[in-house]
């Protein structure tokens, strides 16, 4: 017969004990994870509901920042269309054919504001203009004589009388010549369509304060690109060579 086995205290002491079920379920019940779960909710509808809320200070920055850059465009487009060049529409028949004129397609100048006021402006140059007569309106139309020339002005003196007696008697009014010098801080502007342009032969010499700006090119439409400046629209007109030009 084998000796009884001795035990230690200590062990007999701090024997640990093997629940029971009936414990292990009053145990799941009393302490359940279900607050656990609920806390986690809680805290993810907190985070959801802070960030769908617009924040006042990132809104007013949002606003700021946009307002800065929207005010910076304006100024960089208004410095640019002003002092350095711009691309727009020309209407009317005065500068035919240097300028084309069409129904079906509307077309487009380069106009350089580097020119403004007159700078560096020669005769032969195509020039926009604030219209004396009418300072809404901007004109177009080649340099033909600067401050000091003397142009000679080949028009006819034909009013609305004289057309009235051409229609029924067939007698045209004389061709009249007249030799202007251009005043100081002017210039003399004509349209290269002389029988259809309003020009300096109207309204008179044309400060240079307001010349807004040399035209170097025609880009629309493709067909009639090309690059203007110089006298290629000028030439020395002959002996016998004159038309008479209604104003209008």
């Amino acid at each position: 017969m084998p000796p009884p086995r001795i035990r230690p205290l200590s062990a007999l002491l701090f024997r640990s004990k093997t629940p029971r079920p009936h414990a292990t379920f009053f145990t799941q019940r009393t302490n359940p994870q279900r607050p656990h779960k609920l806390t986690t909710l809680l805290s993810r509808l907190r985070l959801y509901h802070s960030s769908a809320l617009p924040n006042p200070l990132r809104t007013t920055t949002w606003y700021l920042q946009t307002l800065k850059s929207a005010a910076k465009f304006f100024l960089v487009f208004h410095i640019f269309t002003t002092y350095i060049g711009t691309i727009g529409p020309t209407h009317g028949i005065s500068m035919i054919p240097t300028i084309p004129h069409s129904y079906i397609s509307t077309p487009y100048i380069l106009t350089s504001h580097l020119h403004r006021r007159g700078r560096n402006i020669t005769v032969g140059d195509v020039v926009t203009y604030v219209t004396p007569a009418k300072t809404s309106t901007i004109g177009c139309k080649r340099v033909v004589g600067m401050p000091g020339d003397f142009v000679s002005i080949i028009s006819s003196g034909r009013g609305n009388e004289d057309l009235e007696k051409s229609d029924e008697e067939g007698d045209w009014a004389n061709v009249k010549e007249e030799v202007v010098r251009v005043p100081e801080g002017h210039c003399w502007l004509a349209g290269d369509n002389l029988e259809w342009s309003r020009d300096s032969r109207v309204f008179g010499a044309v400060p240079l304060n307001l010349v807004r700006g040399k035209v170097l090119a025609v880009v629309w439409p493709p067909s009639a690109w090309k690059v203007l400046g110089g006298e290629e629209g000028l030439r020395d007109a002959r002996d016998g060579e004159y038309e008479p030009v209604v104003a209008r």
